[in-house]
């Protein structure tokens, strides 16, 4: 009879220290985040392109023509220049060919270029307007 009461106290005494282990971590609010999951920052797009509209020579800047806007892009001396995936210089750049490239868009919408790669092959022209007579 006195073993019993020794295991039934030894018991109550596991089963104790068991629970205040456990409590702190029921307590923690599952609404919260766990600390290793931090939220991602929003992406930056890092991607320009568009058909060559004008080019400024002297300060080496490009003006592109996209599908909704202009873009302007700034050549550095260290921007890295392709034209048909061969090296190239800014003087390969020609109006009306196509670019794309990386960059940085500074906080006035100017792009610092990271990369160009022109394509040599003109933008196709944009077809007539409809009921419109191509051959006037």
């Amino acid at each position: 009879m006195k073993r019993m009461k020794s295991i039934t106290k030894l018991s109550a005494i596991l089963l104790a220290a068991a629970t205040c282990a456990v409590w702190p971590a029921m307590a923690q609010d599952a609404t919260q985040p766990a600390t290793n999951t931090a939220p991602r920052p929003a992406r930056v797009p890092t991607r320009y392109g568009g058909v060559i509209a004008s080019i400024d020579g002297t300060n080496m800047v490009l003006t592109l023509k996209g599908r909704n806007a202009e873009t302007k892009v700034k050549i550095t001396s260290t921007t890295k220049i392709t034209k048909d995936r061969q090296p190239a210089t800014f003087s390969d750049a020609v109006e009306g060919l196509r670019v794309n490239g990386s960059g940085k868009k500074g906080d006035d919408g100017v792009w610092t270029a990271t990369t160009l790669s022109i394509m040599s092959t003109p933008a196709p022209k944009p077809p007539p307007a409809a009921g419109a007579n191509p051959s006037q």
